[in-house]
This record gives structure tokens, C-alpha cells and sequence, in this order.
């Protein structure tokens, strides 16, 4: 059954929530979910979304989105890395007004973000804008169930594309979902609350330059969406807006890239930059950041917030979910980095009172930011105190350094060059791996034992060779074993496969044999 605590939701197993869900929306398999989830909403049919309420009790969390990220999640393509509830719930409130009424929810996936901003006021009007039709039907559903008045668009931010538009109605227990067919959904709102894609390639739209989001400023280059996705966030907001965004975002080499900090900063649109802890998401350990932006803001300074060591660790337990027995009955426990409310709020107040609290925040002009070639890291304006440590000893170290390389060694694998390029081998990397360092003469100073040389990975000319091979005497390669293991079982299927076609060539051999119509010459037989 779902646990109903809030502290027991962190440790759900992803399987025990799959089958509960199965259960209540009574489907056979979980990837029927999005289907049933979308019948369930074009028809209003409230007697499933009664049942999901009573059975998970606590509607302040997002219990489908696990589901979609471990299922549906596309983070090859469309970059899908869903928001953890710590993140959502501090978006939503930085970007806390008295006045507010609308808000804009770019990139909304299954409605985390949405659903956090909602638990500080359920009074708000959302538009929540998503991509990815798949995800759809699960944002509808977390919005009807929640009684959330919103309109849903599904499209192409970035293209200004509109698929489908729904409105999601308030009603007296849950929302009325109605498909209103590809219509501009055009509204001024108040806040914008987003974690988008990251780092992902796009297309500039025909006549950029002339839409009101980029025709101010440099335009985004094409390599690289994370300032489009700004840009089109701002557009569409009259006051606070806060982005989760990969840290480089913060300090990015790139000319265009570059060019929008500076039209930011001399914008003064920017209120703060907080960097966050890495392990914060389920799937990735990318340390993040947040860019609160406001168009109201009363004072050009700009507060840096570092929160790289503010945090507490909630450890989550669950279990395989593929590979076998052996792997399903094992429980995995992973350590997640979560901000508290207490840390949370510490950050907020030295936003809006512009605190500089040492190692921890700092405000600063927008004329220094100019002078640091408008770098928008926190670190480069917080002071640290440098801190002596303990560390132990070198010739320690080392053995750790060469207990590795010498694992990596044990697989050498010999590959043709050209075949390496064209399976994605970062053929730089290798080459790196085994330039010497030069470290081996201050080793020896420092009574270590020498860096053991990077021998794992050989290219050839001779065409389609690829060649396993142990390099060591004292170990057995782990990825060895695990490339005899398939090498085995794949052995097994095709010998099963050449008997089969044995037996159908013996058939079809016995009757010409036995008639004398062919004569058998130098057969040997062959058994099966």
C-alpha cells in the first residue's frame, strides 16, 4: 500500500508504487499508464482520481513523476531529468509575491514545480507548458486530482509552436479537463517557475531577431538552448522569475552567451544567483544552480548565494527493477542531498534583506559584476577562509590511484581506429589517459611509489578488429567476465539455432538420399 508520511514517500520502491497504480487505474501494465491517465482526464471520470486520493493521502507530492522518469524519461534526446521536490518547493517560494495571482510554468513535465508552488497557495492560476505529449496526460491528472485551476499547453516553447491547449477548471473536489484545440494562450502572469532542459541543441525560429524575446539582445546560439529557454521565460513574465540551470550557465566562454549576461546584468534583471549541491536529482549527479530574475527590482545589486555545503542528506532505499532475480531482491540505498525549510529560508532572507554572510552570500553592484566580465558565479564574490586539512599519505594514495589503473588495465581492448570514431569513442580522452603527468619525479621525492602507465586501450589500422584481451597476470578484468558471460549464452543460442537448421537440412537431405535422386559423397554425419 502507499505510505502516507511524508518522510516514508523519500523511501517508496519504485515497484510497490508501479503496482499500486496499476491497481487503482486498473491497467495490466504500467506502460498502458499514460493512456488510461489520458481517458481518464478527457472524460472527467472522477471516480479514478477519488481512488488515487484516498490511496496516497498526501496530495503535496508528485507520485507519478517517478514513474515517468524511470519509464518514459528521455534524457538522451529531449534531456529529461525530472525536479526534485526539495528544488520544486524552493522555486516556488523565491518566487513568492503578495500579488501574485498567475504563474508560468515553462518546461512543466508532470508538474512538480507546479504542484510545490500550488502547496504555498492553492488560489494561483498556473499555465503549465510542456513538450513532450507522452508526459501529458500525467500533468492533466496531477492537476484535476489537485483541484488546480490551469491551462495546459502542449508545444514548443522555443518555436512558439502550440499543439493542443486544455483548460484545467477548478470544480468543488476536482478539476474538469476540456481540449481546446491549438489556440494562443496569451495571459500576462506574475511569476515563472522553471527547470528546463539542459545544455540541449535547438533551432533558431525564422525571424528570431524580430520576436520581442530575443530582439533586445544577442540571440542565443543554436549549440545551446539554456539562454533561449531564459529569454522565452522572461517574455512571458511581469515579475519574479527562478530557473534551475547547470552551473555553466553561470560563466560560459560562449560570445552570444556571454553578450545576454552582460544585457541581464545592465538590464538589472537579475536579483540572485544560488549554487546548489550536486546529488540533489534522482538520476544525475550535476551540481545545478538557480537564477532568480526580477522586473521589479528596486536596488542594481545582485546577491550571490553558495549552497554547496548547505544541505542535509535524506537516504531513499529501492530495488532493482531488471536483470533477474539476483538484482530485483537486491535493495539499493542512495544518500540525496535536500535543502530543509530552515536552510531554505536562511537563503530567501539574505536575498530580500541583501546580507553578506560569510562563506555563505554576498551582494554586490552591477559594476562589479561588469568588471568581472560579467561571470556570474557565486564563489568568485563570496570570501572563503582557506582551510588547513589532514590528508594522508602520498604513498597511499598512490596505491589507491594504481589499484584503480590496474583494474582498468586487466581489460585492454585493441580496436580499429576508424571503427573506435564511429562507435562514439572519445579517441582525445584515451590519448590523455596515457600522456605522462610528469608527477613520477615528485613521487619519488615524496617516498611514493611511481603512477603506473594507462594501458587499456590500443587502436589498429587492421579493418573491424576489435580485440579483448587480460592484461594482467594478477587480475581477472570484472567486465571480462561479464563479456564471457553474454559471449556464452550467445554461443548457446546460436549452436541452438545451427542444430535447428541441421535437423530442417537433414529433413530436406533424407528423402533425395534414400530415393537416389542425389548421392552422398564425403558426408560425414553430424549430430544433433
Amino acid at each position: 500500500m502507499f505510505y502516507y508520511a511524508r518522510k516514508q514517500v523519500a523511501n517508496m520502491e519504485l515497484k510497490q508504487l508501479c503496482e499500486k497504480s496499476k491497481e487503482i487505474f486498473e491497467i495490466a501494465d504500467i506502460s498502458e499508464l499514460s493512456d488510461k491517465l489520458s481517458d481518464i482526464c478527457t472524460n472527467n471520470r472522477y471516480e479514478y482520481m477519488e481512488r488515487f486520493a484516498d490511496a496516497v493521502g498526501d496530495l503535496s507530492v508528485d507520485w507519478l513523476q517517478k514513474i515517468f522518469q524511470y519509464y518514459e524519461a528521455d534524457r538522451k534526446e529531449k534531456m529529461q531529468d525530472y525536479t526534485p521536490r526539495t528544488l520544486a518547493r524552493f522555486i516556488g517560494k523565491l518566487t513568492e509575491t503578495a500579488d501574485e495571482k498567475a504563474v508560468y510554468d515553462l518546461c512543466a513535465g508532470s508538474g512538480a514545480l507546479t504542484i510545490q508552488k500550488w502547496n504555498l497557495n492553492n488560489d494561483l492560476l498556473f499555465l503549465c507548458y510542456e513538450y513532450d505529449k507522452k508526459v501529458i496526460p500525467l500533468l492533466l491528472f496531477n492537476l484535476a486530482v489537485r483541484n488546480i485551476n490551469a491551462f495546459v499547453v502542449n508545444g514548443d516553447a522555443l518555436q512558439d509552436e502550440t499543439f493542443a491547449v486544455y483548460r484545467v477548471r477548478r470544480g468543488e473536489k476536482f478539476s474538469t479537463v476540456a481540449e481546446l484545440g491549438a489556440i494562443a494562450c496569451d495571459m500576462p502572469f506574475d511569476s515563472c517557475i522553471s527547470n528546463p532542459p539542459y545544455n540541449m541543441k535547438w533551432k533558431l525560429p525564422v525571424f528570431a531577431q524580430l520576436q520581442p524575446r530575443f530582439c533586445d539582445c544577442e540571440l542565443p546560439p543554436e549549440s545551446n538552448a539554456n539562454y533561449a529557454f531564459i529569454l522565452t521565460a522572461l517574455n512571458d513574465c511581469n515579475g519574479k522569475a527562478a530557473m534551475i540551470l547547470p552551473c555553466g550557465a553561470l560563466s560560459t566562454d560562449n560570445r552570444q552567451e556571454k553578450e545576454i549576461r552582460r544585457y541581464l546584468v545592465e538590464k538589472n534583471l537579475i536579483e540572485a544567483v544560488i549554487t546548489c549541491p550536486d546529488k540533489m536529482f534522482e538520476a544525475t549527479s550535476i551540481p545545478t544552480c538557480i537564477i532568480v530574475f526580477n522586473k521589479r527590482k528596486t536596488t542594481t545589486h545582485i546577491s550571490f548565494v553558495d549552497m554547496r555545503q548547505t544541505y542535509e542528506v535524506e537516504q531513499r532505499e529501492q530495488n532493482g527493477q531488471f536483470g533477474g532475480a539476483s538484482h530485483e531482491n537486491r535493495t539499493y540505498k542512495k544518500d540525496v542531498k535536500i535543502f530543509s525549510d530552515a536552510q531554505m529560508k536562511k537563503a530567501i532572507d539574505s536575498i530580500a534583506n541583501q546580507q553578506d554572510i560569510p562563506e555563505f552570500s554576498k551582494t554586490v553592484s552591477a559594476r562589479n559584476v561588469a568588471e568581472n566580465d560579467y561571470n556570474i558565479v557565486p564563489s568568485r564574490y563570496i570570501e572563503f577562509q582557506e582551510q588547513g586539512f589532514e590528508h594522508r599519505e602520498y604513498a597511499a594514495i598512490v596505491q589507491d590511484i594504481n589499484r584503480i589503473t590496474a583494474e582498468k588495465n586487466a581489460c585492454k581492448l585493441t580496436i580499429n581506429e576508424t571503427l573506435a570514431k564511429t562507435l562514439g569513442f572519445d579517441m582525445e580522452l584515451y590519448k590523455q589517459d596515457q600522456k605522462d603527468t610528469g608527477l613520477n619525479d615528485l613521487l619519488k621525492q615524496l617516498g611514493a611509489e611511481p603512477l603506473i602507465k594507462q594501458n587499456y586501450f590500443v587502436t589498429s589500422k587492421n579493418k573491424n578488429e576489435i580485440k579483448f584481451e587480460n592484461g594482467s597476470k594478477d587480475i581477472l578484468s570484472s567486465v571480462l567476465v561479464m563479456i564471457l558471460s553474454s559471449w556464452k549464452q550467445h554461443i548457446y543460442y546460436l549452436n541452438n539455432e545451427e542444430n535447428r537448421y541441421l535437423a530442417e537440412l537433414r529433413d530436406a537431405l533424407l528423402p533425395d538420399l534414400m530415393s537416389g535422386k542425389i548421392e552422398a559423397t564425403g558426408v560425414v554425419e553430424h549430430g544433433t
